[in-house]
């Protein structure tokens, strides 16, 4: 207690014992609650109408007034002290800025500057300034302060690193953040007319969201060599050369996390139909911006390319169809090697190409697939030796079914069009639909399937080639319909425990596995994802960022101490 008291302050005396009063009762995501001056409404988002909106809700009420419509994101809420005004950071057009609206949903307006993006708002206790995390065009973090007029703009802090949880103490004296500085998050406080961030935790585990108790005294220690913009030390594992951990990834803000959790591999997505819109017109921003995202963090990268541009596919076929000449693939990949020679360091062809919705609602074909694979392998090892091939990731199908082929039969059918010797190894995705990994199904629809993928590879005389799990989680139970995924979801806790012990069993039992790819780390936090997607509730991160069990169960399980 008297730590805690020197961090935030003199604590208020409690009472009497009170356990937790639910404001709101809708089945939907409801978070980051931010109270009236009053006290008696409260500010949050919801996912209630299939993405994140800003609603409020007066505590003797059972009904919440929804203030934002739109299909991306909006979230963060920060009440004004003076009650006049909720300031929220809003994407639009895939950009986000910070809004400010009326508690009853009226006048909203853009708060920052057009070059300016801005997330997590935090008022003066005046309401009068506005401080919030902003990217220049230049993608440079820093801490801004805008007001008393829009435009007096002042930048407090510059960080090469990521920050948030931004908040204004109750004195106006101090800002507080949290900043992920030297492989770990901890808490800092900053003088609020300018100044050295000072380091107020130094722990391994995830610390965030510093908030300042209003009743009493916050004076952090004086600025030294010892706490000033230095976070605890990371305690990662050395790199295991012979195995493979990684993250398939969506905001690629988020990269610092494969670095924070201990994972060396990033799995980024490269559409060739929208990087090859015309012949030859190449519009390479999306992959650019992904192999510059995990290369910043050092982390190892691994391409899945996919989608057929519609000048190289029939007419009226989806982008999931395989291209009318395997040439133009080769030639993309040609293009798309050379571009990032020694930067990526594989390369998955396709997608689960065994499943009739990834070979154009057609047949999946695994002759035609070898031919697209002979095409890539020739194509990207003419240009770049070193960079590795994967197969697509196999759907874990059993025998098939009207919308699948048997994953076994389709590598089986692989084999015998020719495709040993043109990929350095099978990607699988050995999903288990909910059971434990220990758990072996009948049908094959389970981990344990990859052990059936090798023997097939066995049986044609390649067994030294390995597998790579480039795809592998458990969703978890929500209030959504999830379809055909619904009877298949788990809690966070065995999210956890299953995860947990799907890396360990395959790393002991399963020698020819050398790479397993958590399906996934931040789906759940991107706004191109409506609230009742599946891939959201696979992920390990919740809604707001914050990490679910399943994260620091990883997180510990790579930095054993």
């Amino acid at each position: 207690l008297e730590s805690l008291q020197r961090l935030v302050g003199e604590v208020a005396p409690v009472h009497q014992e009170q356990s937790p009063a639910s404001v709101t009762r809708h089945p939907a995501w409801d978070y980051s609650a931010t109270w009236s001056p009053s006290g008696q409404t409260v500010a949050f988002v919801s996912e209630r109408d299939g993405d994140p909106e800003i609603f409020v809700q007066n505590l003797e009420s059972d009904s919440a007034l929804q203030l934002t419509f739109n299909e991306e994101m909006d979230r963060r809420p920060a009440w004004s002290p003076d009650g006049k005004l909720i300031a929220f950071a809003a994407v639009r057009d895939g950009v986000e800025q910070i809004h400010l609206i009326r508690p009853d949903g009226t006048d909203e307006q853009i708060a920052t500057p057009p070059n300016l993006r801005g997330t997590a708002p935090a008022w003066s206790p005046d309401s009068r300034r506005l401080a919030f995390i902003g990217w220049d065009a230049d993608n440079h973090a820093g801490i801004y302060i805008i007001g008393p007029e829009i435009e007096d703009l002042v930048q407090l802090y510059h960080s090469t690193r990521w920050i948030g949880g931004l908040h204004w103490s109750a004195d106006g004296a101090w800002l507080t953040f949290t900043a992920w500085q030297d492989g770990n998050h901890e808490v800092f406080a900053l003088p609020a007319d300018g100044g050295l961030p000072i380091r107020m935790s130094t722990h391994p585990a995830w610390d965030d969201s510093l908030v300042v108790n209003p009743a009493g005294q916050f004076s952090p220690p004086a600025p030294d060599t010892e706490n000033v913009a230095r976070a605890a030390a990371s305690h990662r594992q050395a790199a295991d050369g012979n195995f493979a951990t990684g993250v398939n990834l969506a905001d690629l803000g988020k990269a610092y996390l494969i670095n924070d959790i201990g994972f060396g591999w990033g799995k980024g997505f490269v559409n060739w139909a929208t990087v090859e819109p015309e012949a030859g017109n190449f519009r390479w921003i999306d992959p650019d911006n992904v192999v510059t995202a995990l290369g910043d963090q050092q982390v190892k990268i691994l391409l899945r390319v996919h989608g057929t541009p519609d000048w190289a596919r029939p007419t009226d076929t989806s982008f999931t169809h395989p291209p009318d000449d395997m040439a133009d693939f080769a030639n993309f990949m040609t293009a798309l090697a050379s571009r990032y020679k020694g930067k990526v360091a594989a390369y998955e062809i396709w997608n689960e190409p065994n499943l009739y919705y990834e070979w154009g609602n057609g047949e999946p074909d695994p002759a035609r697939y070898t031919e697209m694979l002979k095409a890539a392998y020739s194509a990207v090892k003419a240009v770049d030796p070193n960079a590795l091939i994967i197969t697509g990731g196999l759907a874990t199908t059993g025998d098939g079914s009207a919308t699948a082929y048997g994953d076994l039969a389709f590598l089986q059918a692989m084999y015998n069009a020719g495709a040993q010797g043109y990929f350095d190894a099978v990607g699988s995705h050995p999903y288990t639909f909910g059971r434990a990994p220990d758990e072996v199904d009948p049908w094959g629809l389970s981990l344990s399937r990859v052990a059936e993928q090798h023997q097939v590879m066995v049986d044609n005389g390649d067994g030294d080639t390995p597998i790579w799990i480039t795809e592998m989680g458990w969703i978890i139970e929500n209030s959504w319909e999830m379809g055909e995924h619904e009877t298949s979801a788990v809690s966070e806790q065995e999210q956890a425990r299953y995860l947990s012990g799907a890396y360990a069993k395959i790393r002991s039992d399963w020698p020819f596995v050398r790479a397993a790819f958590l399906f996934n780390l931040d789906f759940s936090t991107v706004p191109w994802y409506p609230a009742a997607e599946p891939m959201r509730w696979y992920s390990i991160l919740n809604p707001d960022r914050t990490p679910r069990p399943a994260y620091t169960t990883l997180k510990n399980d790579m930095h054993p101490r």
